[in-house]
C-alpha cells in the first residue's frame, strides 16, 4: 500500500492544494501507464477521508490482488475547501471556481506528474454523498474527460425539484443562483443527464444507496428520471445508513463497476 500526498497550485482558486494519490503495487518497478480513478469525499470532509475513515487503500490492495480491479492510480482530492462543501461546481456568487480547479488544475497536474493513460477511456470518477453528486455532475458536464461515474449514497437531487423553503435555507442560492435561472439549469443533475442521454459518448453511470439512508428517496427519484429519458445505468440498493460503515462496505461495488467499464475499452 502506497499513498502519496501531492501538492500543487490551483490557478482557478489561486491557492495551494493537496490531494492523496494511491500508487498501484507495480508502479515503481514498471514503466507502464495506468488508468486513473478519482475518488471524491462528502460534505464536511477532506482529501484524507477515504484513507483514514473508509479504508480505501486496503480495499484497493485487496481488489487488485484478487484480480477484481486492474492496477490503477487513485486520486483522492479535496473539493476545493469552502464552507461546508463546494459540490465541485463553480459558485454563482463568485466564492470559488471549484469545477475549474478540478478540471483545469487537478486533472492536468495528475496527467503531467504521474504515468497515466490520459483519455476518457481510462479516466473514471466516483464519490460518496456530496462526492456522489460531484462524480455524476463532473462526468455529465465533461464527458470528454470521464468515461464512467459511480456514486455511493449520492446527493443526486435536482435544484429545480427542491422545496422553496429548503432551497432558500441552503447554500444552493450561493452555488446556483435563482432556482429557475439559466445558471442553475446548466448545473442541474437531472437536466445534465437529459442533455447527454442521446450522446453516444455519454458517461456510464452506477449508483447505490442504503435503504435506511435519508438520501434513499433522492436516489430512487434519480433512477426514475434516468428511466424516463432512456439513459442506461446500473443501480443497487442495500441495507444501510448514511455512514462510513456503508461506504467502506460498498466501495468495492463501485470499483467493480468501474473495472467492468474499463475492461470494455480499447
Amino acid at each position: 500500500m502506497t499513498v502519496q500526498y501531492a501538492a500543487f497550485f490551483s490557478g482557478a482558486l489561486f491557492s495551494r492544494k493537496v490531494c492523496c494519490v494511491y500508487i498501484p503495487p507495480g508502479y515503481e518497478t514498471s514503466d507502464q501507464s495506468y488508468p486513473v480513478v478519482y475518488l471524491l469525499h462528502g460534505l464536511y470532509g477532506c482529501q484524507l477521508d477515504w484513507t483514514q475513515k473508509g479504508s480505501a487503500a486496503q480495499t484497493l490492495d485487496r481488489l487488485i490482488q484478487s484480480g477484481e480491479l486492474r492496477e490503477c492510480i487513485v486520486v483522492m482530492p479535496s473539493d476545493g475547501e469552502a464552507g461546508h462543501g463546494t459540490f465541485y461546481m463553480d459558485w454563482y456568487d463568485g466564492t470559488g471556481n471549484f469545477e475549474q480547479y478540478f478540471v483545469y488544475d487537478l486533472v492536468p497536474y495528475i496527467d503531467r506528474h504521474y504515468r497515466t493513460v490520459a483519455d476518457r477511456n481510462h479516466r473514471v470518477i466516483a464519490g460518496l454523498s456530496m462526492g456522489g453528486f460531484g462524480s455524476c455532475y463532473l462526468a455529465l458536464r465533461h464527458p470528454e474527460l470521464f468515461g464512467a461515474a459511480a456514486s455511493l449514497s449520492g446527493a443526486l437531487g435536482s435544484v429545480s425539484g427542491m422545496e422553496e423553503k429548503m432551497f432558500d435555507r441552503s447554500q444552493f442560492p450561493r452555488m446556483t443562483g435563482p432556482a429557475a435561472g439559466p445558471y442553475a439549469r446548466e448545473r442541474d443533475l437531472h437536466q445534465l443527464a437529459s442533455n447527454e442521454a442521446a450522446n453516444p459518448q455519454r458517461p456510464s453511470i452506477y449508483f447505490n444507496c442504503g435503504t435506511e439512508d435519508y438520501l434513499f428517496a433522492m436516489n430512487t427519484s434519480f433512477k426514475q428520471h434516468l428511466d424516463s429519458i432512456g439513459y442506461a445505468y446500473e443501480y443497487e440498493s442495500f441495507p444501510g445508513e448514511h455512514n462510513w460503515d456503508y461506504w467502506t462496505e460498498h466501495l468495492p461495488d463501485a470499483l467493480r463497476f468501474l473495472e467492468s467499464w474499463l475492461a470494455k475499452q480499447i
